[in-house]
């Protein structure tokens, strides 16, 4: 009979296990509220960039488009966190979302910042040298046309301006006509107060794409971090070396009747091997005889 006790360093390898697996948890959870956070900041690009958008004809801006790919990638990337049987596929597909939403990003920080946001001269909006037209109606689409007759210091020319229109005489050219670099009109707008507001949005939406691009790298990199945790995971690890740690007790010799050690560095307790009673001997007896195949006869001699 031997009894075995387990000293402080087999107690400190179990805990370690464990003090893995909530390490672990801990990460999912992190990423878990990095890709809800993601998720809300790529659903507030599609809301103002699609608000820009329908909100004059004239400024084409390009924000919502990263944030539906980010999107994308940020709703499976939600699923892989919490489906365990399909996160590596999940994840996989979310990370080339991510990729393609980070590439969107930059490009749309730039387009809505150089080409649209700074040809935009506020100026004669501040001084209210800009005037709105309208045709008394309430729709915010209106077909009416009106002239306006423009003048500047060289030259003057009448332009045919379409009602709901924010038209500044200041940012038009005579001599260039409609090839100019700065916005002059806003169509669709309700007055000329709405311009300064989407000036602020498409910064807005500018800088919010500046934020989703440094988001969206930290989340690519985090999601492809444990990505492969639900086939390598310690605890998994753990059950499959169970069998074979060293605080684990080994078999007795049954040649030499000695109980095996344990780890070096754990306490044990011996007991002296019990005697063999009678019954085991009969056993033991029993399945010898039937292992051990008979000796062969000699062969007997024929009568003469």
């Amino acid at each position: 009979m031997t009894a075995w006790i387990q000293g402080p360093e087999s107690k400190k390898q179990s805990a370690e296990p464990k003090s893995q697996i909530s390490g672990v948890k801990v990460r999912l959870r992190g990423a878990l509220w990095l890709v809800l956070a993601m998720l809300c900041l790529s659903m507030l690009l599609v809301v103002l960039g699609s608000y820009i958008v329908t909100r004059t004809d004239s400024l084409n801006v390009s924000g919502h488009v990263s944030g539906g790919i980010l999107t994308l990638g940020s709703f499976l990337g939600l699923l892989g966190l919490l489906l365990e049987e399909n996160r590596k596929k999940l994840l996989s597909a979310s990370r080339t979302f991510f990729i393609f939403g980070i590439i969107a990003s930059f490009l749309c920080l730039l387009f809505d910042s150089t080409t649209v946001a700074l040809q935009m001269d506020m100026s004669p909006l501040r001084a209210g040298r800009c005037q709105y037209y309208s045709s008394g109606s309430s729709y915010i689409y209106e077909n009416s046309y009106a002239t306006v007759s423009c003048k500047d210091l060289r030259d003057s020319c009448t332009v045919t301006v379409r009602s709901g229109t924010c038209f500044c005489c200041d940012l038009y050219d005579c001599a260039r006509g409609d090839y100019l670099e700065n916005y002059y009109e806003f169509v669709g707008v309700r007055s000329c107060e709405d311009v300064f507001t989407l000036y602020v949005l498409i910064w807005t939406l500018a800088g919010l794409n500046f934020i989703a691009l440094f988001t969206g790298i930290s989340t690519t990199a985090v999601l492809d971090s444990i990505k492969d945790f639900n086939s390598s995971s310690p605890a998994s690890e753990h059950i499959r070396n169970a069998a074979s740690s060293p605080t684990a007790p080994r078999l007795m010799d049954d040649n030499l009747h000695t109980p095996g050690q344990l780890h070096s560095n754990g306490a044990s307790v011996l007991f002296p091997p019990a005697e063999t009673t009678f019954g085991s001997q009969g056993f033991l007896s029993s399945a010898a005889s039937e292992s051990i195949p008979a000796p062969l006869s000699a062969p007997t001699a024929p009568p003469h």
